[in-house]
């Protein structure tokens, strides 16, 4: 999410073989008897002779079942995050869970990462941990089972990042196994957690916010462009794949917050424009290109959206 200043806001069973018995002639069953042909005794023995002939198989020649060439997923898989988009507000950090097929939120609790400063961005991953960056350009992780917060080792100092807006993504439709990227107003890159760095891939067009799905798809929105647009960024380039263009998009000028995520194929983006008693309203944003708002006036200010892969894709 972002504020405007920034602009970043802010998923055999076994076949019985069915044995047919064998049908007894009826009194209309006829066949008609031919001589058989007769058998080359030659040939017969060449086929047993090249048959004895295989190698036997050795023991270690067993061939490894499909499902442990693939890399499976662990046991406890996705047990410790709502497949939901999870959501923070500014005003108090509170977190929310927000579903979109009953378009309603439930809190969480208030976060508490021991800092003044507001939240801005914000990304899920699939093991139970929401990773958010506050306007002190630092780095928290929050347990969504405890909602204990603490910092991480990235600094923006050692980087030069930057501000930046974050989402998960897995590395194909194929695995699991999942990233968190994340974007500034010119560079698309991945971050680890666990080291603080970043590893750039490419340019970004302009400031951006970005999301991702277990469909191996990364998405970014993109206020400032004309029109406003949600563009699906290549894994390992950030060169673009796809557009869609959002021409009823609120002018960025009258944005104070905003943030993004993708749910069941769609996009669900949370907007706060500015005026006296406004709060977030929540647009859907079909693969189509059609724009709808869903909800006017939650109640509260979005800052940080954020979705795991183990979101319906």
């Amino acid at each position: 999410m972002v504020t405007l200043l920034a602009l970043l806001a802010c998923s055999d069973s076994d076949f019985g073989l069915n044995e047919v018995p064998p049908q007894s002639a009826t009194p209309h069953d006829t066949a008609v008897l031919q001589d058989e042909p007769a058998v080359d005794t030659a040939d017969t023995a060449e086929e047993e002779e090249e048959v004895a002939e295989e190698p036997a198989e050795e023991p270690g020649d067993t061939a490894v079942p499909e499902e442990e060439i693939e890399d499976p997923a662990p046991a406890d898989d996705c047990t410790d995050t709502d497949d939901l988009v999870y959501v923070l507000a500014r005003g108090d950090s509170r977190l929310y869970t927000f579903d979109p097929d009953k378009l309603s939120f439930t809190s969480l609790g208030v976060v508490d990462c021991g800092t003044s400063q507001t939240p801005g961005s914000m990304g899920v991953s699939r093991d139970g941990l929401a990773y958010i960056r506050y306007a002190d350009n630092a780095l928290y992780e929050l347990d969504l089972a405890t909602m204990k917060c603490s910092t991480t080792s990235y600094s923006d100092r050692r980087t030069g990042f930057d501000s930046f807006g974050m989402g998960y993504a897995t590395d194909s439709a194929d695995t699991w196994r999942d990233q968190l990227y994340v974007a500034n107003a010119r560079t698309l890159g991945i971050l680890d957690p666990s080291t603080g760095s970043i590893t750039t891939l490419g340019r970004m067009p302009s400031q951006s916010e970005l999301t991702g799905n277990a469909d191996g798809e990364l998405w970014a929105i993109l206020p400032l462009e004309s029109p406003a647009e949600l563009m699906q960024l290549d894994l390992t380039t950030g060169a673009e794949l796809d557009t869609i263009e959002m021409r009823s998009f609120p002018d960025p000028g009258n944005i104070d917050t905003f943030a993004f995520a993708t749910w069941s194929g769609d996009f669900y983006i949370f907007v706060r424009e500015y005026g006296m008693g406004s709060s977030t309203d929540v647009y859907q944003v079909t693969r189509a290109g059609r724009m709808t708002k869903v909800l006017t006036n939650v109640g509260f200010d979005v800052v940080g959206a954020g979705v795991s892969t183990c979101a319906p894709a």
